[in-house]
């Protein structure tokens, strides 16, 4: 019996034996290649970044002309829209510290706003009143296509800065906030009094040069 089982002992002896030195073959295998698992890890991490990398550089012009795209159809409807103030208009301008509009109807919460100002410009406004009266005057004498008034209901535009405040730089002070451009109630037509023309965040100078901009664009005043 010894002899029969002999043979599957030594068998089972020869398999263990396998077992073991595959066993240790494989911790040695894992032991040696942790530098080959690394380049490897770090070869597809480079491919994914590249990959990313060269998305967002297609990704990126094209999101960039769709806001260039925007922002130009915007500003072209709001230079047509000028088209609504007409040789000899009177323009009324007003300067008051921006407050908190209503976030549903933003133009008709600035348009009650105005409506109910008092246009005579605060001491603490005045300086920036007369920098915006000087430009729209200086343009009103050398084109002589509007006229200017300090009367509300003589008006048929108002021009409406909203300033939000001061920067300074280099120890002067800018000041900042945005341009309404409002056209009044229309009773022949009943058009209600909106908001046709209006500059982004930027400085009081620049903001009332764009509006001149757009209008001796639109007039083909040059």
């Amino acid at each position: 019996m010894w002899r029969l089982a002999r043979p599957c002992l030594t068998k089972f002896a020869w398999m263990c034996d396998a077992y073991a030195r595959k066993g240790r073959d494989l911790i040695l295998s894992q032991e040696s290649s942790p530098a080959i698992t690394s380049k490897r890890v770090k070869g597809r991490e480079r491919k994914w970044v590249t990959l990313v990398g060269a998305l967002v550089l297609l990704w990126f012009p094209s999101a960039q002309i769709k806001a260039q795209n925007s922002l130009r159809t915007t500003r072209e409807n709001q230079v047509g829209l000028l088209s609504e103030i007409h040789s000899g208009d009177r323009a009324l301008l007003i300067v008051l510290k921006s407050t908190v509009v209503a976030a549903d109807e933003p133009n008709r919460s600035i348009i009650d706003l105005v409506l109910k100002a008092d246009p005579e410009p605060t001491s603490r406004h005045r300086a920036l009143f007369s920098m915006l009266a000087t430009k729209l005057n200086t343009y009103i004498r050398k084109y002589k296509s509007l006229e200017a008034t300090s009367i509300l209901s003589d008006a048929d535009f108002v021009i409406f800065f909203s300033f939000i405040g001061y920067r300074r730089i280099l120890d002067v002070s800018y000041p900042f906030g945005e341009l309404y451009i409002i056209v009044k109630a229309d009773p022949k037509t009943n058009r209600p009094p909106r908001v046709i023309w209006k500059s982004k965040i930027e400085w009081a100078a620049d903001a009332i040069d764009d509006f001149l901009r757009d209008l001796k664009n639109n007039r083909g005043e040059f």
